[in-house]
């Protein structure tokens, strides 16, 4: 059974879901029985209130650590960054939206111990525009056939055993941060375990994935990636 975990919630203008969303994880994490935890708060130089409103909830908070980037760093800098500040034995992140469904985070926490990683993928993808469900089908076919893998999903809440996370070199902070950390884990002999996740429908906003930037930087991480992991044989040293 695992003994603690760090949560890092990334936000960037999210004064009106920060506090329900520490709320609502402070609730799972009391619901699924786990008292020895941290938040992590990275506040991604917001122009709006959310570094007070973190300021806030880490005075009312001991678990409670804020971090205010000087400049804007992307989601998956801080996600990242994140996990290589975290001092309990797992670590994964939570978005600071507010638009986790509690069983998602229930199986999460459930299953903690239970391997080296905790992989979500998403249970009902019906709820996703038909465009976005084909280009996320068509990744995870091509991340699995070219690095021998069978995961569901490779870009939801993932929960890792902080010591084997610290130890993974990252590229990029781009859209496949997450699938460079589970490739050269798993492909390093990490154990895991997959766990189904509910997502919401998209009320505001258009998904970014689409943008010509976003597809180049996949790619030339996939690149960089497969010669790595494929050509030069490199793995971690878990």
């Amino acid at each position: 059974m695992f003994k603690s975990v760090s949560v890092v919630i990334p936000a960037y203008n999210e004064e009106k879901n920060l506090a329900a969303t520490a709320v609502f994880l402070l609730e799972r994490l009391n619901k699924n029985g786990i008292s020895n935890f941290e938040i992590l708060i990275f506040d991604d130089n917001s122009t709006d209130n959310t570094g007070k409103i973190a300021d806030e909830l880490a005075d009312r908070h001991l678990q409670i650590k804020v971090i205010h980037n000087p400049r804007n760093m992307n989601l998956g800098y801080n996600i990242t960054r994140g996990f290589q500040l975290a001092t309990k034995e797992f670590v994964g992140f939570v978005p600071g939206d507010n638009e986790t469904e509690p069983e998602t985070l229930d199986n999460i926490f459930q299953n903690l111990g239970k391997a080296d990683i905790v992989v979500p993928y998403i249970q009902n993808p019906e709820v996703r525009p038909w465009g976005r469900r084909f280009l996320s089908k068509t990744y995870v076919i091509i991340i699995n056939t070219a690095f021998g893998l069978n995961l569901k999903y490779y870009n939801g809440m993932c929960f890792f055993k902080t010591s084997l996370v610290k130890k993974v070199p990252v590229s990029t902070f781009g859209f496949s941060y997450m699938t460079e950390i589970l490739v050269k884990l798993i492909k390093s002999g990490a154990g895991f375990i997959e766990v189904p996740m509910i997502n919401r429908v998209r009320e505001r906003g258009a998904t970014k994935a689409f943008r010509i930037k976003n597809i180049i930087s996949v790619f030339k991480t996939f690149l960089t990636l497969f010669w790595e992991i494929q050509i030069l044989r490199k793995r971690v040293k878990l």
